[in-house]
């Protein structure tokens, strides 16, 4: 009986277990290369059991050399892959992929040659080894094209090759991977110059985390499941290194050695950069400007955006609460027509029998939450596409006025966007502060909805319909017109493709009332109406206002006089050409200097990097263990703060030897040591010592991490702060203007870190120049719910090319003596730790930084 009952438990059991797998769904992630630590963070997530929290489970796929990672997603046979920025660029060739995460922030892949090539433009006539040549312009042309270097100009090696070619010298330089391979060169104590893309912020992303358009479609919450537990996994794996690397190695690569392991994990957390950015976050701007290289690179549509690569998960993270009615709805409609306008580009349009323009964004997000499709049907014009709303050729009109009684078979939604009307003139146009400006002047508009809606407005202009884009730009070059009154969302396209560069925006109506617009859904689709409204409400205003910045193009302001320009023309072209010529041979002669310099930078560079890795080699142990990146700008001062210790401690040391020279002087003349005198002599000796042990705590407490908020008066942290570098100010006079006493709860270190990045970049500019009078002034006041610290100083200004880099990671004008870092920490803590802002401000020679910080503490807002 025990037997029978331990039996039929265990079957319960085994029954239990079997019931449980079968509720995970099974997807599988293709790797891009062979197991290590580069996919530690999936490994760790499938070893502990993060996948399987969330119902997934997961298979890992090695890579094989057959393997073709894009293709075996897009086919269904691996649901996830791990791929480089190539994903971006077969996306923008039409290929259906999705972005899902993004982890490394630097780039991988970086090029080693040996020490006689100092610069890359040595790397002419010289042999490189790369995987292809694919390969090698993805990564590396855009470095090359910063040097004017020609890739045909360098002898591409693809065939399969290892480190031992470039060490036996077979090659002149080879492409690796920096977290791993220049650890194996550096073991075996080989010599090597790097050229790394990142130093030049041009990169290419190398481990993408992507999927197809079906999967994310189809599955949008297993997609955001995957995705959060892989990112689990990286956040395990990187703060449980040994752990992980011992699984990897007894299960995944034995052939790896942990000590290789595990410095190629600390190679791969310098990659992820985890205390800088999200892990697995997606950089839109970089993406951005990587899709501009590349649409230009390979010749791709111009039109095609971001938006529908990245994944939104916004759209997911809740559900829509859809009725039973409104499910079985869309199981037997799953696509849907809409009427599309056919002259209403970029707001609506079809390109290749698909919708695109605005619309087509707001009603891929619609898709995103719903799981319908939507079908574009083309009109050819205004008539045709209310002769087929009328006729039921479409259940959805894409978008019209929410107030507009030209559809009586729709109903409109709520509205989605507010427009307004953009005035587009000649050029010798004024521009129109005011409606009134415009009385009794004609202004022709597009459609007569239009006219009757600003005429109901402003009765005292006079509006005139034409629907011919030409005609309209032709009645205001002819004066005909005063003006176009275009929607908005139009006027920069109109501009672009109609205008012959002789149109500008010179005013706008109806901004104080503005026009709702909606999509419009027929009145016998009450079911669909209900689904459309609630996915509208899913597109936040923020999402829409980045849908409408995508589609705007740069606005036209500027003005010339044609005729002015014809009247001198005559009589200065001699002069003109004269100067034009000396002005090309003295950009010539810049340029070229500018080149020297250039490549003579990159030297010094090249130099500093081959010392650096030497001394690397010798204290590896050290750098294991490094400091988290937020604290690396509080050591790259470190010397500063040596140098300012140095010289508070250098006159009392003097003292003290002077004082005891001058006892054992007595003592060595064997004159009489009187007992008063020598205690006196020792009291001050001991007053000098108690003043270096106060300058010590004092720079002491500065390298001490902030664990809280505290609240302080703002005046003293900024006395703190002068007190700190008082020994580097030498001949610069520091004033401070405190307009009221302020108190801020404020983490202290932190921004007195802040505060004193600012002071040594002013004081290191004042040693650069040469200016007598050197004065740095510092004021503090409260603006109604922030406030504002301003430190400026007049040595002489930043350049303008530089003020959009300035706060870059890296970015340094000070040579090899800039981290790079200084700035960029400095408003990483304003924004990110103190909910604030850092601004920068230079004119006629001085610079003004100034520090915003809220009345209220980040933490109190929570509270």
């Amino acid at each position: 009986m025990r037997i029978l009952i331990i039996s039929l438990l265990y079957i319960v059991s085994l029954s239990a277990a079997t019931v449980e797998e079968k509720k995970l769904a099974k997807i599988s992630l293709q790797l891009n290369g062979k197991y290590q630590f580069e996919f530690a963070g999936f490994i760790a997530a499938y070893e502990k059991g993060f996948y399987k929290d969330v119902g997934l489970d997961v298979q890992l796929k090695e890579y094989q050399d057959s393997t073709q990672i894009e293709e075996d997603v897009l086919s269904g046979i691996s649901t996830y892959g791990i791929y480089n920025s190539s994903t971006l660029i077969d996306y923008l060739k039409g290929k259906p992929i999705k972005l899902v995460a993004s982890f490394f922030k630097r780039s991988a892949l970086v090029m080693i040659v040996h020490p006689e090539i100092k610069s890359p433009k040595d790397l002419v006539n010289k042999k490189i080894l790369s995987s292809t040549k694919e390969d090698f312009i993805l990564n590396f042309k855009p470095f090359l094209d910063f040097y004017n270097i020609n890739i045909d100009d360098i002898q591409l090696l693809n065939y399969k090759y290892t480190i031992d070619d470039f060490i036996d010298g077979k090659v002149d330089g080879m492409t690796v991977f920096m977290s791993d391979e220049l650890y194996k060169l550096n073991k075996r104590g080989i010599k090597y110059h790097v050229f790394d893309p990142s130093n030049e912020n041009l990169y290419i992303l190398q481990m993408e985390l992507f999927s197809s358009a079906d999967e994310i479609k189809n599955h949008p919450s297993r997609a955001i499941n995957f995705r959060n537990a892989s990112i689990k996994g990286w956040q395990y794996a990187l703060a449980h290194k040994e752990e992980i690397i011992e699984l990897i190695h007894k299960k995944y690569a034995p052939e790896l050695s942990k000590e290789d392991l595990l410095d190629e994990a600390y190679g791969i957390e310098r990659l992820i950069l985890p205390y800088t950015y999200d892990i697995g976050s997606i950089d839109k701007n970089f993406l951005n400007k990587q899709m501009s290289f590349f649409k230009k690179q390979y010749n791709l549509d111009q039109q095609k955006g971001l938006s529908n690569f990245i994944f939104n998960y916004d759209y997911v993270n809740k559900s829509l609460c859809l009725s039973e009615a409104e499910k079985q709805y869309i199981q037997q409609n799953p696509v849907i027509n809409v009427c599309t306008y056919s002259d209403q580009y970029p707001i609506d349009g079809v390109k290749k029998e698909k919708m695109t323009g605005i619309m087509s964004d707001v009603f891929n997000d619609i898709a995103q939450t719903t799981s319908l499709s939507f079908e574009a049907v083309p009109s050819s014009s205004k008539e045709d596409l209310q002769q087929k709303v009328k006729d039921g050729e479409c259940q959805i009109l894409s978008a019209f006025g929410t107030n507009s009684d030209e559809y009586p078979t729709l109903q409109a939604t709520k509205p989605f966007i507010n427009v307004h009307y953009t005035l587009i003139s000649k050029l010798d146009k004024s521009f129109v502060l005011s409606p009134e400006e415009l009385k009794d002047k004609t202004i022709v508009v597009q459609m007569p909805s239009f006219k009757e809606y600003l005429h109901s407005l402003y009765p005292y202009i006079n509006f005139v319909v034409e629907n011919d884009k030409n005609k309209m730009v032709k009645m205001v070059l002819s004066s005909k017109a005063y003006a176009i009154a275009s929607l908005d969302l139009q006027a920069d396209y109109l501009i672009d493709k109609y205008g012959y560069g002789k149109l500008k925006i010179n005013g706008f109506l109806a901004k104080e009332y503005p026009a709702p617009a909606s999509i419009g859904v027929q009145k016998s689709e009450p079911v669909l109406y209900t689904i459309i409204e609630k996915a509208l409400t899913r597109i936040s205003k923020d999402r829409m206002d980045n849908i409408l910045n995508t589609w705007r193009t740069t606005r036209y302001q500027k003005t010339m006089d044609y005729s002015l320009v014809i009247k001198i023309a005559g009589v200065m072209g001699v002069i003109l050409l004269v100067m034009l010529y000396y002005q090309r041979k003295l950009r010539s002669f810049n340029k070229e200097l500018e080149k020297q310099v250039a490549e003579q930078t990159k030297r010094l560079r090249d130099y500093n990097k081959t010392l650096q890795d030497s001394v690397e080699q010798k204290v590896e142990e050290l750098i294991a263990k490094d400091e988290l990146l937020t604290h690396q700008s509080k050591q790259a001062v470190m010397g500063e703060m040596v140098s300012m210790i140095a010289h508070q401690w250098r006159q009392p040391l003097n003292t003290i030897t002077l004082q005891i020279s001058q006892i054992q002087l007595q003592y060595l003349l064997e004159n009489k040591l009187d007992k008063e005198e020598i205690l006196k002599t020792f009291e001050a000796i001991n007053a000098t010592i108690i003043y270096l042990s106060d300058t010590v705590d004092d720079f002491k407490t500065y390298f001490c991490k902030d664990k809280e908020f505290v609240e302080i008066e703002l005046e003293e942290l900024i006395e703190k702060a002068i007190t700190l570098i008082k020994a580097r100010l030498k001949d610069i006079e520091v004033n401070v203007e405190i307009y009221e006493s302020i108190k801020a709860q404020v983490y202290v270190n932190e921004l007195v870190q802040v505060l004193l990045n600012i002071l040594n970049n002013a004081i290191d500019a004042y040693e650069a120049s040469n200016m007598h009078h050197k004065k740095i002034n510092i004021s503090l006041r409260q603006e109604k719910h922030r406030i504002v610290i301003a430190i400026e100083d007049n040595a002489g200004g930043i350049p303008k090319e530089h003020l959009e880099k300035l706060f870059e990671p890296y970015f340094s004008t000070k040579g090899k003596n800039g981290t790079g870092l200084g700035l960029y920490m400095s408003q990483m803590i304003i924004e990110k730790h103190f909910g604030g802002s850092i601004k920068v401000e230079t004119e006629e020679g001085r610079t003004i930084f100034k520090i915003y910080l809220p009345t209220v503490s980040p933490v109190s807002q929570e509270q």
